[in-house]
C-alpha cells in the first residue's frame, strides 16, 4: 500500500470518531441500528455453500465487511456509484487483510448489464434507496439481480415509505415478502423485509 493510501485509511478511520461523525457513530442510537440490521439478516437468510451476494449501495462499508465474513466459499459484489466509497472499502478489506472474494464494482446500479438472475442473495440496506431518489427504479434493478430461487435484503430508513409501496413492487416482480419487521425504537421508522424470488423467471 502506497503513502497516499494510507494517508487516506488514517483520515477515514480517524473521521468515523471525530468531532462531525463521533457522535453519531459512537450512540446507542447508532450501535442499536448496526445490531439490528445484522440480526434481520441472520435470524431470516440463510448463506450456504458457494452462495453468492451482492450489496447494493457501500457507504461506509462496515456492511459489505460484515457481509464478505458471512461468505462460504461464494463472493460479495459490491456496487456503488461514489467512487471514494468504492476505493476506500478496497482499501479498508487490504488493511485488515479480509481473505474473501470481495468484487467492488464502481458503477451506476441501474447502468450495470450483464448481472440479472445471478445472486443468492441481494442486500440493499439503510439510506441507499432514499439517497437514490430512485424508488421503484432502483427496487426493480435489485429484484433482477436476484435469481430465481434466491432472496433480497431490504431494509429502509424512510419515514414516508408505507409497507403497501414495497409490496406492490415485490408482487409484480415475481417476489413474495417472506418476513417484516416495522421497529421504531429510538424514533427510527425502520422497516425490515425478506422478498424471495419464485423459481420461474420473471
Amino acid at each position: 500500500m502506497n503513502e497516499k493510501d494510507k494517508g487516506s485509511l488514517l483520515k477515514t478511520y480517524g473521521e468515523e470518531y471525530g468531532p462531525d461523525a463521533g457522535p453519531w457513530n459512537t450512540s446507542v442510537k447508532s450501535k442499536y441500528l448496526e445490531y439490528k440490521i445484522a440480526a434481520f439478516f441472520e435470524e431470516n437468510f440463510t448463506v450456504n455453500d458457494g452462495d453468492n451476494i451482492c450489496n447494493i449501495g457501500i457507504g461506509a462499508g462496515s456492511w459489505d465487511r460484515y457481509l464478505s465474513y458471512n461468505l462460504k466459499g461464494g463472493r460479495l459484489t459490491s456496487i456503488d456509484i461514489d467512487e471514494e466509497c468504492c476505493k476506500l472499502l478496497e482499501l479498508k478489506l487490504e488493511n485488515e487483510k479480509n481473505p474473501n472474494f470481495v468484487e467492488i464494482i464502481h458503477s451506476d446500479i441501474l447502468l450495470i448489464e450483464g448481472l440479472d438472475n445471478s445472486f443468492d442473495i441481494v442486500t440493499m440496506v439503510g439510506s441507499t434507496r432514499l439517497e437514490s431518489g430512485l424508488f421503484e427504479r432502483i427496487l426493480l434493478k435489485a429484484i433482477c439481480l436476484v435469481k430465481p430461487g434466491g432472496c433480497f435484503y431490504y431494509q429502509t430508513l424512510d419515514k414516508n415509505e408505507e409497507r403497501e409501496c414495497f409490496e406492490n413492487i415485490c408482487k409484480s416482480s415475481g417476489m413474495r415478502i417472506e418476513k417484516y419487521l416495522l421497529d421504531t425504537k429510538y424514533g427510527f421508522k425502520a422497516q425490515y423485509y425478506k422478498a424471495a424470488k419464485q423459481n420461474e423467471n420473471y
